[in-house]
């Protein structure tokens, strides 16, 4: 029997079906006969649930993005994949690109390719430029606890990067694409991008090769430097006008680089039931920037990286939804950072990081009678750490040992699941953790989805955490890391309703709250060592993030869709009582896409954020010293310049106050416009970043940048029987029970 519906889900359903009502009655005369079926309803994806599943039916939400998306807004990485999407923050790391889901920073994102583990994190977050949009099939983004399917680091959520395999008996693409910037201030950000793809399927046999090269300039967005070289020209021609009387600013914001991508994806099938598929890639990245210190230090330094995965699984299916899958990954990250002072070789180093990670995995999906569909499975993770900057003798490992099980329960006839889920997992530091989880799905009807979904998850300390070893005499300041660090824990919950009256209308309306303890930051300590001032890792920190976020897609015919949504994210660090660092209370995202398999295709797509927090350190009135209180007057008075908060009594130096000032509101907006010609030629311009949004200090991204390009597709077509027998496949695998 079916339970009633209560008070506020009766409210949100008849608000969604008012809003619906009145968007039919505007639309429906002009766009009925013109209605498409979205291309993504019968897509298979593997990341919610653990296991196949048409995305329409997954109990735990599972956001995709297409290859055909993907194409169409012209990404070159998955940062440009991703950045345009609602709920996900891209932001400039200390390499590349970053991202956040719900709030949390990128060491709560755990990043998968095929669902093995991506190693080589910098300052706790992959580089997302590292992928490549033409290696990448589809993209498939949970968001939320995570750490009961996949263990640790999935506090926020996981991003799983699926590689394209082929799916014509035989395929060659190519793309050809050139770009430059604005000469601004230093250099203009020249760019090239060049790429192929080509593969095979046979009856048992598949392969498909892709290769890549991008290099691109680096960029400055320093206003002062091409004065200054205006007048460094002038030097000797000017009397008494001498170099070293000129100020330096010498440096660059963003980094040439030289980048060479190469992969592989094949798969055998044994027999009809059993097949073995293989994945190898090799990413090759030469990175080159200049670091200016004042008064006048100059660094050229340069970072050479070499990222190399391979993967091997298995996959036995018996019955009708029962399989058998095992698989083994490994992945290695190694990075040599070179800096060379000029006119000294006093600060000149080189440093080596090498990170390793193997990881085994079995799983078993097996239907118990009609109600019950069990997930089980085991895993071994083991990963090695190479660094000058920890102690240890910069070496360090770890091992993890994990067992885990899920439970698809429908206890009645109606589209209704209840799906527990736990993870036990031992790793050789920490001793052991558990982590359950508790997802649910209900469609009161065959237009609305409900999902529930709660969760533990925890992230264990990075070996930078525990062993962290950094001096910087010349500044005065050293850090060091903490063995007795504990991990940090989650509880997550998620909550919403998706409404989808018409095959051209989708509403969506999602709310989260993650709660956070033991976070791990950086503390100054009371005393000194080797005269430096000291800053260590600790656990104390406790934080919030909760939000919302609201998306509307229309597809009023087949080549035009709209998609607008809004998300609201308020952080608090509980500890200072200000809101995380960096986020937007206020983001919203629109994306407007015209095209079809040939004629003018359109792509328009931005983001909106609001102001953000940025931290600052409080200055106090009077501070205690040596057991006497010193008072600097001057404190008031730069506040007040500053417009910032200051502090009366400071009687604890070492543990410093912070205030915020909200800034950094933006808006960025990125234009593609291309024309295909006979399925089989495209050509294409755009413009990145069209406002020209840009802070040197608080958004240092690329300034408006141009580009054009052409791209090829040849492909042979599959023979029609084929057709048919992939048709029946997909249909197999789709719930009979609706």
């Amino acid at each position: 029997m079916k339970k009633p519906l209560n008070i506020t889900n009766i409210r949100a359903l008849l608000l969604l079906a008012a809003f619906s009502t009145g968007i039919n009655v505007l639309l429906t005369p002009l766009f009925s006969p013109l209605l498409a079926e979205d291309e993504n309803r019968a897509e298979i994806v593997v990341t919610g649930d653990r296991r196949e599943k048409p995305v329409e039916d997954t109990v735990t939400r599972t956001e995709v993005i297409s290859r055909q998306q993907i194409e169409a807004q012209g990404s070159r990485n998955l940062a440009e994949i991703l950045r345009s999407r609602n709920g996900i923050e891209i932001k400039p790391a200390i390499r590349g690109q970053e991202v956040r889901l719900q709030g949390l920073s990128p060491e709560y994102v755990l990043i998968l390719v095929d669902g093995d583990r991506v190693t080589g994190r910098l300052d706790g977050a992959i580089d997302l430029t590292r992928f490549k949009a033409e290696e990448i099939e589809r993209v498939e983004i949970i968001k939320g606890p995570s750490s009961a399917l996949y263990g640790a680091d999935a506090l926020g959520g996981v991003i799983n990067i699926i590689t394209r395999d082929p799916k014509e008996p035989a395929r060659l693409s190519t793309e050809l694409q050139y770009g430059s910037g604005r000469a601004l201030h230093y250099g203009s950000g020249n760019e090239t991008h060049a790429s192929a793809t080509t593969g095979v399927k046979g009856e048992r046999i598949s392969t498909l090769w892709t290769t890549g090269w991008h290099r691109s300039d680096g960029y400055d967005l320093d206003p002062e430097t091409n004065d200054l070289k205006l007048i460094r020209s002038l030097v000797g021609h000017i009397p008494g006008l001498r170099n070293e009387d000129l100020p330096v600013t010498e440096g660059t914001t963003g980094s040439s680089y030289q980048d060479l991508n190469v992969s592989n994806r094949t798969k055998v099938k044994i027999t009809d039931a059993w097949d073995i598929t293989g994945r190898a890639s090799y990413h090759y990245l030469n990175q080159e920037k200049v670091d200016y210190s004042p008064p006048r230090t100059i660094l050229d330094r340069s970072n050479e990286t070499h990222d190399v995965m391979a993967g091997l699984r298995t996959d036995y299916r018996f019955g009708t939804y029962n399989r058998l899958s095992i698989a083994y990954s490994h992945a290695r990250f190694l990075d040599t950072l070179t800096q060379d002072q000029r006119a000294s070789d006093e600060l000149d180093s080189e440093e080596v990081q090498d990170d390793r990670v193997q990881e085994a995995r079995a799983q078993l999906d097996i239907a118990m009678g009609s109600r019950h569909m069990l997930s089980v499975g085991v895993e071994g993770l083991w990963e090695e750490y190479k660094s000058p900057r920890i102690s240890e003798g910069g070496y360090g490992y770890r091992q993890r040992a994990s067992v885990f099980a899920q439970d698809e329960y429908k206890p009645f006839d109606d589209y209704f699941y209840i799906v527990p889920g736990l993870r036990y997992e031992s790793d050789s530091q920490f001793g052991s953790q558990t982590t359950p989880k508790l997802s649910m799905r209900w469609d009161p009807s065959s237009d609305v989805k409900l999902r529930f979904g709660v969760g533990r998850g925890y992230r264990a300390p990075s070996f930078k955490d525990l062993y962290f070893a950094f001096q910087n005499p010349g500044v005065g300041y050293q850090v060091v890391g903490n063995e007795n660090l504990k991990p940090e824990h989650s509880v997550g919950y998620n909550g919403g309703i998706e409404y989808e009256p018409k095959k051209w209308l989708w509403i969506g309306l999602d709310g989260y709250y993650n709660s956070i303890t033991n976070l791990i930051d950086f503390r100054r300590t009371a005393d000194r060592k080797n005269d430096l001032t000291t800053y260590q890792t600790v656990n104390v920190s406790k934080a919030y993030t909760r939000g919302a976020e609201f998306l509307v897609e229309i597809r009023p015919f087949e080549k035009l869709r709209f998609a607008v949504g809004y998300t609201l994210t308020d952080t608090l660090d509980r500890l200072q009582d200000i809101p995380l660092e960096g986020r937007s209370l206020h983001r919203g995202i629109y994306r407007i896409s015209y095209g079809g398999k040939t004629g003018l295709g359109i792509s328009l797509q931005g983001s909106v954020n609001g102001k953000q927090a940025f931290y600052y350190e409080k200055e106090s009135l009077a501070t205690l010293q040596g057991g006497r209180l010193v008072v600097d007057r001057n404190v008031i008075l730069r506040a007040a310049e500053q417009n910032r908060d200051f502090k009366l009594i400071d009687l604890d130096p070492d543990t410093p106050d912070y205030g915020y000032e909200m800034k950094n509101a933006n808006h960025i907006l990125d234009l593609r416009l291309s024309y295909k010609f006979l399925e089989n030629y495209e050509a294409f311009v755009g413009v990145d970043n069209m406002l020209d949004h840009y802070d040197a200090q608080l958004d240092p991204i690329r300034p408006r940048f141009f580009y054009f390009g052409v791209r090829t597709n040849y492909s042979a077509p599959v023979p029609t029987a084929d057709r048919r027998i992939e048709s029946i496949s997909t249909e197999e695998k789709k719930p009979t029970e609706r």
